[in-house]
């Protein structure tokens, strides 16, 4: 259908993956402001790195494609506020490193070691960001399909959770400053009030756009799920589960926006790509196009935003 086409070309084309990468460099440049701001650009170009890995290795997608990677590039890129370096941007990497030991640990014969790695990521990343341990019952209930539970596999997971603050405490007791190890903890069961108001509308915009988009790819991964293999469909389910579950995590904490979007981001990526990578009908190519005109109003409204309404 012709109607596909622009679609294909995208998803399948050679050239999307170095336009994109172009893109996201003149949109990273026009809002630098410090040197430090290249560290939030380099994360995102690790994170980007490890989605192509991950959809390479696992097969995600049953056909040759960077369209999952480009979608999260894009997007980042044209969301101004993440371009801020803060401490926090190493969560979402944490994140992309727990999910790529946990699809290793499908159905191993030793799914001892990649548990272990998988909830060290996560505690790793909560000494930074103490409610990223939200998602250990998420991942411990994902080992159940993912068949790698076991007495074994669950010692190795809290172990893998007690690692990092093992370090933390003896960091924090030879440096005679505790605070250091208990403040996370203090943190992690803080619960901040329920406030949008310091919210700005281009959050706002883009909160709403990704989630929506996360919402349509999901269900519709459900319809078509059946095409996949069993293993493809269990990734897929989780990363589905994990971004919803992201989602109301924001919904009740808008004042981690900005941590948590980059991870309900890389689901969504996932998923998206999937759906206009392998699906070629009516309403994959009309979903494509409003897809695609969506986020480039949403970039350029971003953009007056940043220079013409501060």
């Amino acid at each position: 259908m012709n109607l596909n086409r622009f679609q294909i070309q995208v998803a399948t084309g050679r050239f999307t993956l170095p336009v994109v990468i172009l893109v996201c460099l003149l949109l990273w440049g026009v809002t630098f402001q410090t040197w430090s701001d290249w560290g939030s650009l380099i994360i995102s170009a690790i994170i980007g790195y490890l989605m192509i890995e991950i959809n390479t290795a696992f097969t995600l997608i049953r056909t040759r494609t960077a369209l999952p990677v480009c979608i999260y590039w894009f997007i980042a890129s044209a969301l101004f506020f993440l371009h801020t370096f803060r401490w926090e941007d190493l969560v979402p990497l944490a994140f992309i490193l727990s999910i790529s030991q946990l699809f290793r640990s499908f159905e191993s014969n030793s799914p001892a070691t990649p548990i272990f790695h998988t909830f060290f990521f996560i505690s790793l990343g909560s000494v930074i960001f103490p409610q990223f341990l939200y998602l250990v019952p998420l991942f411990w209930i994902s080992m159940i399909p993912f068949r790698s539970i076991s007495g074994k596999s669950l010692v190795a997971s809290i172990l893998g959770i007690l690692t990092p603050y093992w370090f933390l405490f003896g960091y924090a007791f030879y440096s005679n400053e505790l605070t250091l190890f208990w403040t996370p903890l203090e943190e992690a069961i803080h619960f901040y009030p329920i406030h949008y108001g310091a919210l700005t509308l281009p959050e706002i915009l883009s909160w709403g756009v990704i989630t929506l988009l996360l919402v349509v790819s999901g269900v519709h991964y459900v319809s078509v799920s059946y095409l996949d293999k069993t293993r493809t469909r269990i990734f897929h389910s989780f990363l589905t589960i994990a971004g919803l579950w992201i989602t109301i995590c924001m919904a009740l904490q808008p004042v981690h926006l900005h941590i948590l979007m980059p991870i309900q981001l890389i689901c969504t990526a996932f998923l998206s790509g999937h759906l206009f990578t392998l699906t070629r009908n009516r309403f994959s190519g009309i979903l494509f196009i409003v897809t695609f005109v969506v986020f480039i109003l949403l970039m350029s409204f971003n953009l007056w935003m940043q220079f013409f309404n501060s």
